[in-house]
């Protein structure tokens, strides 16, 4: 008999933790950790891999080679100020398999939808960061794509590494 009230207690103490717990996740939308999907939570050290643009004057000598983050060749390009959301060109370079000529024109289009008012040439970058055994991360860039407003759309102007 002097189990039931602890039993009862432990049963109301339980049940209370798992309606504020039900709570919790209705109310963000399923998304509460440790059961989360947002990277921060999910991925955590794992490997990652954005895009980014750099706008290079013409007549510079281009090289293929992946560079260090703070290397990287020309001036930054916004890519948002051209209406262009930065997932979307992510997601656009690295889930890209065949890169061809369609392919290229339509990262071009993406990029130069709204044509400057001056010849713009830019080159897409697949930048990629890991933890390194030191506990420090390693970023490199590796160019992907030259697109630009005096060029034509060419597998010339792609990786060698990513041509078909």
């Amino acid at each position: 008999m002097s189990g039931k009230p602890h039993s009862n207690k432990a049963r109301t103490t339980l049940l209370s933790v798992l309606l504020v717990y039900a709570l919790t996740v209705a109310v963000n939308l399923g998304e509460f950790w440790p059961f989360s999907i947002y990277p921060m939570f999910s991925q955590a050290g794992n490997d990652w891999s954005r895009s980014l643009v750099r706008e290079v004057p013409p007549g510079d000598t281009l090289s293929w080679d992946a560079y260090p983050l703070d290397e990287l060749p020309g001036l930054p390009y916004g890519v948002r100020s051209g209406g262009v959301d930065p997932i979307d060109l992510a997601n656009f370079v690295s889930k890209t398999e065949v890169w061809d000529e369609d392919r290229i024109d339509a990262l071009s289009l993406m990029l130069l939808a709204e044509p400057p008012r001056e010849p713009l040439r830019l080159m897409v970058y697949r930048v990629r960061a890991r933890l390194t055994e030191e506990d420090s991360v390693a970023i490199m860039a590796t160019p992907y794509v030259l697109v630009g407003t005096d060029l034509e759309v060419s597998l010339d102007h792609l990786n060698p590494e990513l041509r078909p």
